[in-house]
């Protein structure tokens, strides 16, 4: 299921005052009709991939200020920014003071043709200011610089050329604005055996946006204790029906995965929350739930995914590929090259979104506490071999206070299970041998988790990590 949402974008188109009555009378109408054309055509193109928040081209100040306070209301994810023609740049410093900050994209866009031959008639003299959004452009480019606005792109060309490097720059933007609202529960704690995964609550808010909420596993405990039967044998009616049931499995532990699996989201959901971080090698949540949850999303749920290992930078990553990809995410880390092949075999334990319609999936045996001391040793979950095809892999971890990410594309191979209790896959690296990727990597400094993704979302991953300030390597 695709649940991909589209940016909001303010539009703020300038032209000029002074000529907007110019050509009254003429064949081709007035210099402010003429402007309707190319404001249309901006608006149809940006619409293809948002949902546009526009009052009209600005020619005065009072439009300026109507502009700014219509996307205040409208809370836009950035503001697309495009002189028409000439016109004085008056307004434009005044909007790059004055609005707050946010992404903004400033486009010169090439005209697709020039309406005339020469300036020697009042109609050809009015069309040749309808097209000088060249010079508009270069006299406000002088402002940006002097200004120094953050989170600004500028970019020259045809119509076309200027949305293809609009459209990822405001699916971050999107991103952007996501993550200052978004809640990340935390169950219930970092995993300490891996201090580099650590992340700082208040950088993490301060720096990318997701305020953490720790989820205790009492908190858990109590959910489970009020979980109907009846909304557990929905649940499990819903996953046999979906996926394979492998005979070893219990149907007493399938139900206690899924009333654990229940219980988190509902205690996600009593949060806020958007995504869970699960320390689910933490002993306290083996006593307390007798297993490790094995079923987020959980069916009935409020569709909130969960990642493993206490890594809240891993999870923030999976976050940022669900909201440019619209798919389920997972985090992975590599577990060794095969020297024979150069494919590298990828894995992670524990909870991962697992409803890829793409993906192999069967409930399973979670063979990683089939011997430990718990109440549910061995008990249900859903086991994934990675959906095959082009991937995106990112990750995200703090550094000295603020955050860095690096990406890849690799491509997952068609293989059957052959990693226990692991959401696994085999991946062909694409943008050199697997040994340049991981070496660039290590040489960038990572930790050992990675999110990743159907798609090459690369374009929008290098925009957000200009938006965001983010050091960044593109291996």
């Amino acid at each position: 299921m695709n649940t991909q949402s589209r940016p909001k974008i303010g539009v703020l188109l300038f032209s000029n005052n002074g000529l907007r009555k110019s050509g009254a009378g003429t064949p081709d109408g007035t210099y402010e009709e003429r402007m309707k054309l190319p404001e249309a055509q901006v608006l149809t193109a940006l619409g293809e991939f948002a949902d546009t928040v526009s009052s009209g081209v600005v020619y005065t100040r009072p439009e300026l200020d109507k502009a700014m306070d219509l996307f205040l209301e409208e809370k836009v994810d950035g503001v697309y920014v495009q002189y028409l023609s000439w016109a004085p740049d008056a307004f434009w410093i005044r909007f790059q003071r004055d609005m707050p900050v946010l992404p903004v994209f400033f486009a010169s866009v090439v005209p697709e043709k020039i309406p005339f031959t020469n300036t020697f008639s009042a109609n050809d003299s009015v069309a040749a200011n309808t097209v000088r959004g060249l010079v508009g452009s270069l006299q406000a480019s002088g402002s940006i610089a002097r200004m120094d606005r953050p989170m600004t792109e500028t970019a020259l060309g045809t119509l076309d050329e200027v949305m293809e490097k609009a459209k990822p720059f405001f699916a971050a933007a999107h991103v952007r604005a996501k993550l200052k609202n978004a809640v990340v529960a935390h169950l219930a704690r970092h995993h300490e055996v891996m201090w580099s995964t650590y992340v700082d609550g208040f950088s993490l808010f301060r720096y990318v946006g997701p305020e953490v909420k720790v989820m205790a596993n009492a908190t858990v405990r109590r959910e489970m204790n009020a979980v109907p039967d009846e909304e557990v044998d929905a649940a499990v009616k819903d996953l046999r029906s979906k996926y394979a049931v492998m005979g070893d499995v219990t149907d007493d532990k399938l139900a206690a995965s899924v009333r654990a699996s229940i219980a988190v989201d509902r205690a996600a959901a009593a949060m806020g929350a958007d995504y869970v971080v699960m320390n689910d090698l933490d002993n306290v949540m083996h006593r307390e739930l007798g297993l490790r949850p094995g079923f987020l999303p959980c069916p009935g749920g409020h569709g909130i995914p969960a990642t493993p290992e206490g890594d809240i930078g891993a999870g923030t990553a999976a976050y940022i590929l669900r909201l440019l990809s619209g798919r389920p995410a997972q985090v992975v880390e590599p577990g060794y090259i095969n020297p024979d092949t150069g494919l590298v075999d990828v894995g992670h334990g524990g909870p991962n979104d697992y409803t890829d319609s793409e993906a192999k999936v069967v409930i399973a045996k979670d063979t990683r506490l089939l011997n430990a001391d718990v109440k549910y040793p061995g008990a249900a979950f859903a086991w994934q071999v990675l959906a095959p095809g082009v991937k995106t892999i990112l990750h995200l971890s703090q550094a000295e206070g603020r955050f860095k990410m690096a990406f890849t594309i690799a491509e997952e191979q068609e293989v059957d299970f052959f990693h226990a209790s692991f959401c696994h896959g085999r991946l062909k690296m694409l943008t050199g041998t697997a040994e340049e990727v991981f070496g660039k990597l290590m040489a960038f400094g990572t930790t050992q988790h990675y999110a990743i993704v159907s798609g090459d979302y690369r374009r929008e991953l290098r925009a957000l990590a200009q938006i965001m300030g983010f050091e960044y390597l593109e291996a």
